[in-house]
């Protein structure tokens, strides 16, 4: 915890390091829903060439950093750190593991939370209830309709959605939902969450409707396309011969930076396409356009031959 006057999350590396653990672990703590502060290297007044910190100074030829997830006496990132502690500590974990070469696993909940009820012990707390089930004290409070934070021994409250939310197509923010936990209970991330509600923050307000799954509208977009090594929006662009201003409203992007592994929609060009008509196949559609079943496969992503009425496809 961070003290005083500050709001957000703060990571402090060493000055043998760089700062690439230290920016994955803020990042993923904002993807979490914390305020993102600033990662930094802090030198010994008395001796620059010296971290300041003992855990920085004095751990020899390691990796070591101080994660900082909020300002204890700020107000609002108290409420934070009650609540929602665990999924930034969360978020810190999955930028170590893919930092150091693994592959990242959300944890498994307790054995507990399957459970849908629970019967409030002597010295429980709903602190330490949420705690137990892997869930926050906001949550409890709005499935219970719980003003306060008190509770009697044998209440029995409820402690999961008996609605299975996976496989529906929206979600209805609750309190104490955060883009971080929405993602990780309907098995995406916050990146998708965000692109496909174009949302440009991690703010959220309760009873807000989210779409879960991408519905895509044929008459408007192709299909998606997965940034490779040295491509640039220019290239994509140019690529499927649409207009780079095109392409970036389709995809809600506030600036031109993609990254290895986006997927963008990529906007139709009426030029370049052909809608499939009665009697076609893939070979009269390709010798119409003075080219080949084989090319016609690959710019569509095609693991056949067959297609359907009315389906667009890129001619080239």
């Amino acid at each position: 915890m961070n003290f005083p006057g500050g709001e957000g999350a703060e990571v402090v590396y060493a000055l043998r390091n760089d700062s690439t653990l230290a920016d994955s672990i803020l990042n993923n703590i904002g993807e979490a829903g914390q305020l993102k502060r600033k990662t930094y290297q802090r030198r010994l007044p008395e001796d620059p060439s010296k971290d300041y910190y003992f855990i920085h100074r004095l751990t020899g030829n390691i990796e070591p950093v101080l994660v900082e997830y909020g300002f204890i006496d700020n107000t609002k990132d108290s409420n934070k750190l009650k609540n929602n502690l665990l999924d930034y500590v969360e978020g810190a974990v999955k930028a170590l593991a893919e930092y150091s070469g693994y592959t990242y696993t959300p944890p498994k909940q307790n054995d507990n939370s399957s459970n849908e009820t629970y019967t409030v012990q002597k010295g429980d707390t709903l602190y330490s209830i949420a705690r137990k089930f892997d869930t926050t004290v906001d949550k409890i409070k709005a499935l219970n309709n719980l003003n306060s934070d008190v509770i009697t021994e044998g209440q029995t409250l409820k402690i999961s959605d008996e609605d299975n939310q996976a496989n529906r197509d929206t979600y209805t923010v609750q309190k104490g939902d955060t883009l971080y936990s929405i993602a990780q209970k309907l098995n995406t991330t916050v990146d998708e969450l965000k692109k496909i509600n174009n949302l440009t923050s991690n703010t959220l307000s309760i009873g807000q409707i989210l779409k879960v799954k991408e519905t895509l509208d044929n008459e408007n977009y192709l299909n998606y396309y997965t940034v490779q090594k040295g491509d640039s929006l220019y290239s994509i662009a140019k690529k499927f011969k649409v207009n780079l201003n095109d392409l970036i409203k389709a995809n809600n992007l506030l600036n031109t930076t993609i990254q290895v592994g986006d997927k963008l929609l990529i906007p139709i060009n009426t030029d370049n396409t052909y809608t499939v008509v009665s009697g076609d196949s893939l070979y009269s559609i390709a010798k119409k356009f003075n080219t080949t079943v084989n090319e016609l496969k690959r710019l569509n992503n095609l693991n056949s031959n067959l297609l359907t009425i009315g389906q667009t496809i890129i001619i080239k």
